[in-house]
């Protein structure tokens, strides 16, 4: 976990929590649940029991935590942080109260336990916060309008060698400039801004055009990936039960056949927006070349790899301030890669990987 990437986002808990008077809101549910608990006869702690709850629950749908990247969620699961704010803390204490409608007491004692964890959570957080400023340890933040493309490698796909992540990294370098050739008609060297190392985690900095059309594209091979998971799910059952190899092969065509066609449609897609040379062979080589890069994506998301993506929103115009053109696009790029990326998420893929792309191209030979 890299730390100038924790304290970054330590510091956007802290924001929230002192935003939204988390704390406060989680305590008001509670003392006026207690009071319901001491005094049922009276109404009037039921209906302010109500209120508590209704200004808790719109807090924490309207939390920025909800809309963390699939990467900082993963780090807030990893520092005990993934059910204490936002919708998913919502449906925790909804669940508390529905089934404990006939026995508050028990409710109590349940969101009792819930406000002393989050008031545990954010004192951790305070000190954590002030020992990284103690020991003059910056957080890691983009530019306005700057994006930046999380891929994670699994380490038993690469088995720990650095040749094979060596290999890994040539295959990220390949997709990144395949899309990048067409969308912008040129390559790039990429500037990596951090790598972390639980999985080996690598964060690149990427244009916002590419970032739009990766984004989308990830996006779609995801939604289409979750029906072949549950096509996979039922492959690993059957080797699990003793189904011979042979006799699941056509349940593994069929899986690879779905995502094949998908993946030429946005390839097609790609280079249809996108691509504005006249070079046709060129124009050909690149179609295949970005189905080729998206076989590479769907491929590693199947044997457990994750993709996503993070843009720093630019600064808002003043009133009656008009936008040039190419800040009006880049407005309107960046708002796309929010609303896309949100939509990206990590897929839980264990047992045996079922896609097998095609992953070989000859478009460098141009």
């Amino acid at each position: 976990m890299n730390a100038e990437r924790l304290n970054k986002i330590l510091l956007e808990i802290q924001k929230e929590y002192v935003e939204s008077d988390l704390i406060i809101k989680l305590q008001a549910v509670r003392d006026n649940l207690q009071n319901q608990v001491n005094q049922p006869q009276q109404a009037a702690y039921q209906q302010n029991l109500v209120t508590a709850l209704n200004d808790l629950y719109l807090t924490l749908e309207n939390s920025k935590i909800n809309e963390f990247s699939p990467g900082w969620k993963q780090i807030m699961k990893e520092i005990g942080g993934d059910n204490i704010f936002g919708i998913s803390l919502k449906e925790e204490i909804k669940g508390i109260f529905a089934t404990n409608q006939i026995t508050p007491a028990s409710a109590l004692e349940d969101i009792s336990k819930i406000v002393s964890g989050n008031e545990q959570f954010i004192s951790t957080i305070d000190t954590m916060v002030l020992g990284f400023k103690n020991l003059n340890l910056g957080a890691e933040e983009l530019e306005p309008g700057e994006c930046e493309l999380g891929y994670s490698i699994p380490r038993v796909f690469v088995k720990n060698k650095l040749s094979s992540l060596n290999k890994e990294m040539a295959e990220l370098n390949f997709i990144l400039n395949t899309i990048s050739e067409a969308v912008t008609g040129e390559k790039n060297e990429y500037e990596v801004k951090t790598i972390s190392s639980s999985d080996f985690l690598v964060y690149v900095l990427i244009g916002l055009q590419v970032g739009k059309v990766l984004s989308e594209a990830v996006e779609k091979i995801i939604n289409n990936y979750k029906t072949i998971l549950e096509i996979k799910v039922l492959r690993n059952q059957l080797k699990s039960t003793g189904v011979p190899e042979k006799a699941t092969k056509d349940i593994e065509e069929h899986a690879n056949s779905l995502m094949e066609k998908e993946i030429k449609k946005i390839a097609t897609q790609i280079i249809k927006e996108n691509y504005k040379k006249t070079d046709v062979p060129r124009k050909n080589e690149l179609t295949n070349g970005v189905t080729i890069a998206l076989n590479k994506i769907a491929n590693r998301i199947d044997n457990g790899f994750n993709i996503e993506i993070r843009v720093e929103p630019l600064p808002a115009s003043q009133d009656g301030e008009e936008l040039d053109p190419e800040n009006e696009r880049n407005v309107a790029l960046v708002n796309s890669i929010k609303a896309t990326a949100k939509t990206m998420e990590f897929v839980n893929t264990s047992g045996q990987p079922i896609l097998e792309l095609n992953e070989k191209s000859d478009i460098n030979k141009s």
